[in-house]
């Protein structure tokens, strides 16, 4: 099976040897090109690879026809007679595998194995801008790693893998039509066209996009910078006098789901490049200064605006609000499902059901893509929501005509909120502007009938925490952002948290959450951009965050439990070797002392597994030839919040106290943190710091640590941990009071007055004897 890539290019050179070299990379064996009066130095470097035999090249020049599919015609008279397959695609276009085990061209041989079989339509996967205004270094596969939905209303295109000696003609660029044989879609099933408003077959689209086995990656439109000097300069190779202007960019710079795929080829692409590289020097047909020159005619001589369709978004703004008056917001009609008046409300496992649609008023469809529905309870987070539940009832109702491809047709919006959250705001938002659509209130003794949270159930076992009062599901899909007030939140905490440590090395660990780790393998949703982990990694202050997301990555399945939340001894591990590092600790000599630890398979529950029914386990590497319990020389027992313990090892690395203000994550720590420092000083404070504990424990390192799904809940550094003991003392119920009693370790005063805790034991102890 030998497959060939055909193309029609024009002044593609800037990210022609990508593209060329990727497709070697999947299994491209030659390819069939055609030049359309290019300037840059594309056909210099194309005829090159002609010479060698790699290309077939012919030059198609603009006419008064478009160039596109007379340049078609002529690549299949001219294609090889050994060539079993060629794919008709666009420079901006990358054909995909995404197979596990087989390679392309294996799975070409079976979707092909029926003489019957004349072509086979790819959908396209259309990636966005990922935000950049101008061109940076970088592969294109490696610049631009957000798409669309595959529900996307372009990815129902589809480009065509075709037997050549099977095709008549090409009817567009996406259709071939067949002397004989028929289409199929990436399933191996019959390929069924989409309908237009007429009930005739719109040849080119397809009913159903499927990726499976394969897809077009389809990088549309990449940044600002290469849109404007490039795709929106060329025009289009099929159609006469067309432009794509600022509306196709609008339309298309859809950047819902992160997807690595194609990047994962880049180390083969790199290789493939430096190949083809060479094959051109061996000719010397382009010497390196022509190439160099020839490139810099496709990069601007001086910086083209990034902000221009930022300024282009505005300007449509105040074009529109100069027809009407200021308080009236960009909109034709909205309405707001659930909750209201007229329908109640709606629960789903996750929470509160918000339901709506809105419509924006014509002159302002261009900017459907940017519309975000943005919920808002708090100051330091909000949820934004795109349009992207189809509407066709909304359309038929409002405007009275088929709902078929109209621009608006994805108008809905569907979320929750935390079922007993008695009002929030719900705001329309476009670029920087916002207007108030709703102050929303809700009568919350209706949650009795709501379901509880629930768990979320992924692939093969996994379970996911559906979305709590911190969003869990929001962050991991992108939905849930840091407002400017949680932002500057978290940039004091951490600025306050470097002043309280003075000349102590400190940092802050921040437990990725399961889902950032494990969701791109087993949760059931999409992974979004960004997130507020995100939003807070990318303030100046963030030296001292260590969040090890690439360690605990680089664990596969062991880095988390399958059916808890939280991370495996291993997972542990690796957070435990990443934060002694960043507090000064040299990396060898840490994990020189886990070296022989010993780890058995047990089952386990967890605080997801135990909550189904029945119950789920899992089976779990859990850490038996050591365990820090025999060494807590104190304990006050409390659970969770204002929990404080110390734990000391002789044997350690590292003489000194290290003062640890953590979470529910830092237990499982605990083995090993207790062998990098002789002493741990521990508050349950999910990084709260009280600067008083600080000053009467004067440790030598000072760490703090959080969960990133905690992340919307900013910690302070004027924590009271007496306060927290007296409260907590004060709530307990007797069966509480037991259990504290059972965990309690008592210590003499002495001791603690050494270690600067009497007080907090003295307040503890005054409610619990």
């Amino acid at each position: 099976m030998k497959l060939a890539i055909a193309a029609i290019v024009k002044n593609e050179l800037d990210s022609l040897v990508e593209w060329l070299a990727f497709h070697l990379a999947v299994g491209a064996s030659h390819f069939l090109m055609a030049d359309n009066d290019s300037t840059d130095g594309t056909n210099e470097f194309l005829s090159v690879l002609a010479e060698q035999g790699l290309v077939t090249l012919i030059s198609v020049p603009t006419g008064e026809t478009p160039p596109q599919l007379p340049a078609y015609q002529m690549l299949l008279e001219k294609c090889p007679k050994g060539i079993d397959l060629v794919a008709f695609i666009d420079a901006d276009e990358y054909l995909l595998p995404s197979l596990e085990g087989q390679t392309l061209l294996a799975w070409l041989e079976e979707r092909f194995i029926s003489p019957d079989v004349g072509a086979l339509g790819l959908n396209w996967a259309c990636f966005g801008s990922n935000g950049a205004k101008f061109r940076e270094d970088g592969l294109v596969i490696e610049r631009f790693t957000q798409r669309a939905n595959q529900e996307f209303g372009p990815n129902h295109h589809f480009k065509s893998v075709v037997r050549p000696r099977y095709v008549k003609r090409f009817d567009n660029p996406h259709y071939a039509r067949l002397k004989r044989g028929h289409y199929i879609n990436s399933l191996g099933q019959p390929l069924v066209p989409r309908v237009n408003q007429q009930g005739k077959p719109w040849f080119g689209l397809s009913e159903h996009v499927t990726w499976e086995g394969a897809r077009i990656n389809h990088y549309l439109v990449k940044s600002v910078e290469e849109f404007v000097l490039g795709k929106s300069k060329r025009g289009s190779a099929t159609t006469a006098n067309y432009h794509k202007q600022r509306d196709y960019f609008m339309r298309h710079d859809r950047n819902d789901v992160v997807c690595h795929l194609a990047a994962e080829l880049a180390p083969k692409v790199k290789k493939q490049m430096k190949w083809l590289q060479q094959l051109a020097d061996k000719k010397q047909a382009i010497s390196g200064s022509e190439t160099n020159e020839q490139a810099s005619k496709t990069l601007p001589t001086e910086p083209s605006s990034g902000s221009e369709l930022t300024r282009w978004l505005k300007r449509r703004l105040k074009e529109w609000s100069s027809t009407t008056t200021s308080e009236h917001p960009p909109i034709e009609r909205w309405a707001l499902d659930y909750p209201s008046e007229q329908r109640g409300s709606r629960f789903q496992p996750s929470g509160r059901v918000v339901q709506g649609w809105l419509l924006l008023p014509e002159s302002l469809i261009e900017m459907h893509s940017q519309v975000r529905i943005v919920a808002e309870w708090q100051s330091a987070f909000e949820l934004c929501h795109p349009l992207e539940i189809d509407r066709p009832d909304v359309i038929k109702n409002i405007f009275c005509v088929s709902a078929d491809d109209h621009p608006q047709r994805m108008c809905g919006f569907r979320f929750t909120v935390p079922p007993k959250l008695g009002s929030f705001r719900l705001w329309l938002a476009l670029e920087e502007a916002r207007w108030l659509l709703q102050e929303v209130t809700v009568d919350t003794q209706d949650v009795e009938s709501a379901e509880q949270l629930k768990v979320l159930q992924g692939k093969q076992g996994w379970l996911f925490l559906d979305n709590d009062t911190n969003g869990s599901v929001d962050q991991f899909m992108g939905r849930m952002r840091l407002t400017k007030a949680g932002i500057h939140g978290w940039d004091n905490y951490l600025h306050q948290l470097e002043n309280v440590a003075g000349e102590l090395p400190w940092a802050l660990l921040v437990a990725p959450s399961k889902e950032s780790v494990m969701g791109a393998s087993y949760h059931p949703r999409e992974e979004g951009a960004s997130g507020p982990m995100h939003q807070v990694l990318s303030l100046s202050a963030s030296d001292g965050v260590v969040y090890p997301v690439k360690e605990l990555k680089a664990l596969g399945d062991g880095a988390f439990i399958p059916t808890d939340t939280h991370w495996t001894h291993q997972g542990a591990l690796a957070a435990t070797i990443a934060l002694a590092v960043k507090l000064g600790v040299e990396k060898k000599a840490c994990m020189a002392l886990f070296k022989k630890d010993r780890y058995k398979n047990r089952a386990m529950g967890g605080d997801l597994g135990n909550k189904l029914t029945p119950k789920q386990t899992s089976s779990v590497d859990v850490l038996v030839s050591f365990s820090h319990s025999r060494y807590k020389t104190y304990d006050n027992g409390l659970p969770n919040f204002g929990r404080l313990l110390v734990i000391e090892y002789p044997e350690a690395l590292i003489a000194g106290t290290c003062l640890i203000f953590g979470s529910s994550s830092s237990y499982s720590m605990f083995n090993y943190l207790c062998r990098v420092f002789q002493r741990i000083v521990f508050v349950h404070s999910a990084g709260n710091v009280d600067p008083d504990l600080v000053k009467a424990v004067a440790p030598a390192y000072l760490a703090t640590q959080t969960n990133a799904r905690f992340v919307v809940q900013i910690p302070t550094v004027t924590h009271n941990l007496d306060e927290v003991i007296h409260q907590k003392c004060a709530q307990l119920d007797e069966k509480a009071f037991e259990g504290v009693h059972e965990k309690r370790i008592i210590a003499s005063n002495d001791y603690l007055q050494t270690l600067g805790l009497l007080r907090w034991e003295q307040i503890a102890s005054s409610h619990l004897v």
